[in-house]
């Protein structure tokens, strides 16, 4: 119960209230902002009647009965909350999606329900759709395609992905931008910072507003498909070739604003390769590892929307990778602060790390942290890469290492109140829970210190995938006349577009 009313925490009375107000929203999505809060209102006023009447029903029943009541309520709120979620797309489904497979001590009935979110919630009438692609490419449908599939391949937050072919052949996909959905998010994102104002009662350190900024930033950039096809072709030209990742390409003459064409690509689904035996689920692990940190730490910059909707696997064993609608760029000179405080906690200088932390952002000078308090409380979020032996990804590692930000104990408790969330690491932290998550449930288990020495040390390659992608790297960067102090991608687009400006390279050279 507490799950789905930690959905609706903080906007209850005023949903409430417009309910007085509002109705449905029918066919289109809901995209004021009391219209919107008075869906969570509904939402809100459900679970709480379901709540109350399970506490009614248990007075009266045997202790099996209850245990069936407590089963069939908690599976029927999952399957309420996630409807809802489903429906109002946006930022609340984004909620939904990463709570699916980050919240790892969440009721199987929600992680089971919510899971549906990342690929298969409730589509939209194509009819609306097909109006938003006449007007975009400005020619009737069956002038754009030769064939267009109108069952959805997939339904996400932003937009729906159908199927089709170019009358030159080529089988793609379409995004399409539900209509709405832009006016939906900037009411999300109102709703959000009365959350995050909340929250800074509870993190008197935590300056709410650039944390704000940073997401709405983000958000609202996830509604411009033209700047997602700029970051998606940034990508596929950055890993063209590659051996064991891959980025489908864009078709710019059926990409704008509101739509996006890529090359179709056919493979498996997360969950197909979950059942995979260890050897190839380590495989696909590593993969997932290298692209994230390899592209940070080679390239800077990150894809930051980790979920399992937005990987496919092909039969040559490598990682298909989509959805480039959240990239971050990192600032060179944060970039090369970061690394220093890695290496100042891999060389356990405690003095070191503290001075970074301080130049990043997480803390001011006047913060009465001891070094080493800092030093070992951070070193439980290194735990994967922080000493030489194998470290299996797991939910339980994952679950105590969410719990460490929100409520430290022991020795570290009540240290969340004196630290800040820099700007810049608030899409970092979903490495933490994202891509972390990911690896917990394919039980990844690997050497991720030596990998990791890789990336922030420029030490040799410590495994096959390692060798055969050191390769490709310096093939690419000779192919460009670039060392690899010159690979850091800006986010004004200068010196991305002065790196790929090179011709591309395949696998061979």
């Amino acid at each position: 119960m507490m799950y789905a009313l930690y959905i609706a925490a903080g906007l209850t009375v005023a949903g409430l209230l417009c309910l007085l107000l509002l109705g449905r929203s029918g066919r289109r999505l809901t995209t004021g902002r009391f219209g919107r809060m008075a869906r969570i209102g509904r939402l809100s006023t459900r679970l709480w009647t379901s709540w109350f009447g399970a506490k009614i029903r248990r007075l009266f029943s045997s202790k099996k009965r209850r245990e069936q009541y407590d089963e069939a309520r908690r599976k029927k709120d999952a399957e309420a909350v996630t409807q809802t979620m489903g429906q109002m797309k946006g930022a609340f489904m984004k909620l939904g999606q990463m709570m699916s497979f980050i919240s790892e001590s969440m009721p199987d009935e929600y992680r089971n329900a919510m899971s549906s979110l990342q690929a298969q919630a409730p589509p939209m009438d194509f009819a609306l759709l097909r109006d938003v692609i006449e007007r975009e490419l400005d020619m009737p449908l069956e002038r754009a395609f030769a064939t267009f599939d109108e069952q959805p391949l997939a339904a996400a937050s932003i937009g729906q992905v159908h199927r089709a072919v170019l009358p030159t052949g080529e089988q793609v996909v379409v995004k399409i931008q539900y209509p709405g959905v832009a006016d939906a998010i900037r009411a999300d994102m109102q709703n959000v910072s009365i959350l995050y104002r909340m929250m800074s009662m509870f993190y008197p350190a935590l300056d709410p507003k650039p944390v704000i900024d940073e997401m709405r930033e983000r958000l609202i950039e996830e509604l411009d498909y033209e700047l997602e096809a700029t970051n998606q072709q940034a990508f596929c030209d950055l890993y063209e070739g590659h051996p064991f990742v891959r980025v489908p390409k864009v078709m710019p003459s059926h990409s704008t604003k509101l739509l996006l064409t890529s090359e179709y690509v056919d493979g498996r689904s997360f969950d197909d390769i979950v059942g995979d035996d260890k050897t190839k689920r380590d495989h696909f692990a590593e993969i997932l590892y290298r692209f994230v940190f390899g592209s940070i730490i080679h390239f800077g910059v990150f894809n930051g929307d980790p979920h399992p909707g937005n990987y496919l696997f092909d039969d040559e064993d490598r990682v298909v990778f989509l959805d480039f609608g959240c990239v971050k760029y990192f600032p060179e000179p944060m970039l090369k602060v970061w690394m220093e405080l890695v290496r100042g906690h891999f060389g356990n200088d405690a003095d070191e790390f503290r001075r970074r932390a301080i130049d990043l952002g997480f803390m001011t000078e006047k913060r009465d942290i001891p070094a080493d308090l800092l030093y070992e409380y951070f070193g439980y979020f290194y735990e994967p890469f922080r000493y030489d032996r194998d470290f299996e990804f797991s939910r339980e590692y994952n679950a105590k290492s969410l719990g460490m930000v929100f409520k430290p104990d022991g020795e570290f408790a009540g240290l969340q109140k004196k630290l800040n969330m820099p700007a810049d690491f608030v899409f970092v932290n979903r490495i933490q829970w994202g891509v972390y998550s990911i690896l917990g449930t394919l039980g990844a288990t690997g050497n991720w210190y030596k990998i990791h020495r890789e990336f922030v040390f420029g030490e040799p390659p410590s495994t096959e995938l390692g060798k055969v992608d050191a390769e490709f790297r310096k093939r690419w960067a000779d192919a460009r006349n670039l060392d690899d102090s010159e690979l850091v991608l800006r986010r004004d687009g200068v010196k991305k577009r002065e790196v790929l400006a090179g011709v591309g390279i395949g696998a061979s050279g």
